[in-house]
């Protein structure tokens, strides 16, 4: 797998305070350090391939100087030195559609915007049941109950999803690839027989998944990669060279080693250089956006790329939203934005529409809402930093001392027009949830809903209805918070987190029914179970709603009061216009619960099956939802 390699070599380069200085056949360069500073999503395209290799050199040897300059790294090459950083790099290896509710009677993906499909390891087309789990996909007959069709993945393949169209079954994955003494990832996308699971179509990219969606008849993707540039490998491996060994061997890399390669049914293809974009300070990472035909005949694809990293998707009917977190250590503390990039599809192909930027960082996709020709955009200001830099959680003090949150800490939503090419900002309200961090989103038409969290749960109500004065019109306060919120009916939202106690200690899950029909949302009821929690605190493709029984349907752990009573399973609530009532809890016969917990529930043919590891279990949908069948695995 390929690490951060730029990263490991600014620990490993001794580089000039101010600059570094090459050398290109007779003609010095000197290279200076970019410094961070706000609003630097705007892109700029290269004039052609040499064009784009120099600028890129330039910009690795430039982010390297300013690591170095800043002393956050230590410098030399010292053998010592390059064990360590082999060693951590070896560590390192809405329109608010309602849960996909469907009038053919089986339920779909929990999806954020209604008819854009996400990828999920579960699909269903309302008889057959495609699932991977631990490296395995099959095809389920519901009818019958067997699995008509297995296919095995390599075990050197991680994060399978799957999507499920007219023109087959896709399983998107990551494969680590050996080749010629080089170790990277490499996300790869079959197509397949839905009947047989034979591969149809394939196509690979050096890197990984960041996220897709499929609109209509057509798959968009953002894919991740890393740099693969052997000659620095070689040198800083070696362990005894110097900061002028390393330029040069960086200089001696070509465009391939950093733009990423990709191949249709093995035939190799290649990024074109005009489509290749850069902000005006990057590390080397890359991240490209295209799009292929469900029905197949992918040799025409047009890949995108953008010298950037990207961590969170959001996809529309015509566009898909990639933000990027960027952050720069000041004198005093962290400075932090997130740089927003919109891509509008044409044909198949991206097109550049637009860029942005905001303060803080993205909980999540749900932080990005696009509605009424607007983008809405929530983000918390040191939200991130305090996480990977000595957080920890929502509870109280961490044992080595560090504060749970930092005490200047806030959210904002932000909000600009979507022009033909542009995002302009038309509005912002801040200064929502002052030494907090948010921990929910939902974008309900003209109006969102926001949890931030420190000790007490305000859920904020922001009326977006004029786009250049957004207003806060709630704040209601409990003790807890919500982590995934989710509407289940007019004036009607549920949301999934934790109870905590006064002093934000958290106690055991919770799911809240707010009324929302006022300015300020109210609670009108509360389901708690002590000592447990659900993978939809994390992950919304595990949340169900199935609105035709109007039933809430959760998979949960609960580890018991002094967690020697393990039990994994299904928890079905009823959810009534204002009360929530346990309906039913549903557990596998499996041997082993501890690795064969419910991963997820979905609805075929008037049941309720669940999926885990260890099989696929039906369950009659009402009643007393006792178990109408078991396909194990």
């Amino acid at each position: 797998m390929k690490a951060k390699l730029l990263i490991a070599l600014a620990g490993a380069a001794s580089l000039a305070a101010a600059g570094c200085t090459s050398q290109q056949g007779d003609v010095d360069r000197v290279v200076d350090t970019v410094p961070w500073v706000p609003a630097s999503a705007q892109l700029a395209t290269y004039g052609g391939c040499d064009d784009a290799l120099e600028g890129i050199q330039d910009a690795a040897l430039a982010m390297m100087a300013e690591w170095q300059r800043g002393e956050y790294f230590a410098s030399g090459f010292a053998e010592d030195d390059v064990a360590r950083e082999e060693g951590d790099m070896a560590a390192a290896s809405d329109a608010g559609g309602a849960s996909g509710q469907s009038a053919d009677a089986y339920s779909q993906t929990n999806n954020q915007v209604a008819g854009v499909d996400e990828p999920d390891i579960v699909k269903t087309d309302g008889t057959f049941v495609y699932s991977v789990v631990q490296n395995t996909l099959r095809a389920v007959d519901t009818r019958s109950g067997e699995v008509a069709a297995e296919r095995a993945f390599d075990e050197m393949s991680w994060s399978h999803e799957l999507f499920l169209g007219d023109g087959g079954l896709f399983a998107m994955y990551t494969q680590d690839v050996e080749a010629d003494d080089l170790y990277y990832s490499e996300f790869r996308l079959d197509r397949l027989d839905p009947a047989t699971l034979d591969v149809l179509d394939t196509f690979t990219m050096e890197g990984s998944m960041v996220d897709a969606r499929m609109v209509g008849g057509e798959l968009r993707f953002a894919v991740s990669s890393q740099p693969l540039i052997q000659p620095v490998y070689d040198v800083l491996y070696a362990g005894a060279g110097d900061a002028a060994d390393l330029e040069a061997a960086l200089r001696d890399t070509t465009l391939d080693d950093w733009v990423p390669s990709y191949s249709v049914n093995g035939e190799a293809g290649e990024v074109d250089c005009a489509d290749i974009a850069h902000p005006d300070r990057f590390s080397g990472s890359a991240v490209t956006v295209f799009g292929l035909p469900t029905s197949g005949g992918w040799e025409d694809v047009a890949p995108h790329t953008v010298m950037a990293d990207g961590e969170t998707v959001h996809g529309t009917a015509d566009s898909l939203y990639l933000a990027h977190y960027d952050y720069g250590w000041g004198e005093d503390e962290p400075e932090a934005e997130t740089e927003i990039y919109r891509f509008h599809f044409t044909g198949g192909e991206p097109l550049l529409a637009g860029e942005a930027t905001v303060p803080g960082s993205l909980l999540n996709q749900y932080s990005l809402s696009e509605y009424d020709g607007h983008l809405r955009v929530a983000t918390t200001e040191n939200q991130a930093m305090w996480g990977w830099w000595g957080g920890c959680g929502p509870a109280a003090d961490c044992a080595w001392g560090g504060e749970v949150a930092p005490e200047d800490s806030k959210s904002t939503v932000t909000v600009f027009a979507v022009g033909e090419d542009s995002l302009t900002e038309t509005g912002s309200v801040t200064d929502l949830g002052v030494t907090e961090q948010i921990y929910a989103v939902r974008f309900i038409g003209d109006t969102a809903y926001i949890v931030t969290f420190r000790q007490t749960d305000p859920l904020y109500t922001v009326d977006l209805s004029d786009p250049a004065n957004p207003v806060v019109t709630g704040e209601l306060k409990i003790t807890g918070y919500s982590a995934y919120l989710h509407p289940v009916g007019n004036g009607r939202l549920l949301g999934v987190g934790q109870e905590a106690t006064e002093d934000g200690v958290t106690t055991g899950l919770q799911v809240s029914l707010f009324d929302t029909a006022a300015d300020e949302a109210a609670v009108l009821d509360q389901y708690l179970r002590p000592n447990a929690s659900s993978a939809v605190e994390w992950d919304p493709h595990a949340f169900l709603y199935w609105q035709d029984a109007s039933v809430a349907v959760l998979p949960v752990t609960d580890w018991g009061e002094d967690y020697s009573n393990y039990t994994a399973g299904v928890l079905v609530l009823a959810v009534g216009t204002d009360a929530l009532e346990e309906a039913a809890w549903i557990e596998q016969e499996v041997a082993d619960p501890y690795a064969e917990g419910v991963v997820r529930a979905l609805v075929v043919g008037g049941q309720l099956w669940s999926l885990s590891s260890a099989g696929l279990q039906a369950n009659e949908l009402g009643g007393d939802y006792g178990q109408t069948a078991w396909i194990g695995f």
